[in-house]
């Protein structure tokens, strides 16, 4: 079934009159179906067609676990070395600076603390985009940081660190530190 007919026949409009969809608008679920990326959000990242968990990033979970959105990210200045001066293919410092630019992270682990449900609440979460989550001298100050700060301050932690396991080791899937 049609959204709309056709008055004339045989329209040509030039590829450069064309206009292109913004990148994001639409998301394909794994069934097929196409929904608004708008909706996705709204249902916290699960697809209403089938129930199917969308991958997110730090800042996704951030919005979604404190209320109205609201935190204040901590250790944000805190960025990863090359202890090691490792290179394979590439420079590690290379890597790093690119991912960087490419996602605004400085490391793959970001720490948040806000109001969830009106209850004080400190959020260390993976981030898959920086480096594929890689695990650098960040990742560990950080995640000790925001233990001792809980601790200090008696404030509960949720902590979504994601492994991913090599598929030749026959785990392909993620491991979610809280069950």
């Amino acid at each position: 079934m049609s959204w709309f007919k056709r008055s004339e026949k045989g329209i040509q409009t030039k590829t450069e009159e064309k206009k292109d969809i913004p990148k994001g608008l639409w998301y394909r679920t794994p069934t097929g179906k196409v929904i608004e990326s708008q909706e996705l959000a709204e249902n916290n990242y699960v697809s209403p067609e089938d129930d199917y968990h969308v991958h997110i990033g730090s800042k996704e979970y951030f919005e979604i676990l404190f209320d109205d959105g609201q935190f204040e990210e901590l250790d944000i200045k805190l960025r990863s070395k090359d202890f090691l001066k490792f290179e394979d293919s590439k420079k590690y410092i290379d890597r790093l600076k690119d991912a960087h630019k490419k996602t605004g992270l400085y490391d793959a682990m970001r720490v948040a603390v806000g109001l969830s449900k009106g209850k004080k609440l400190v959020v260390a979460s993976m981030d898959f985009k920086f480096i594929g989550g890689s695990m650098g001298s960040v990742v560990g100050e950080k995640n000790c940081s925001c233990n001792r700060s809980c601790h200090k301050k008696q404030t509960t932690l949720s902590n979504h660190i994601k492994i991913r396991r090599s598929e030749n080791d026959g785990i392909g899937h993620f491991i979610d530190a809280n069950g």
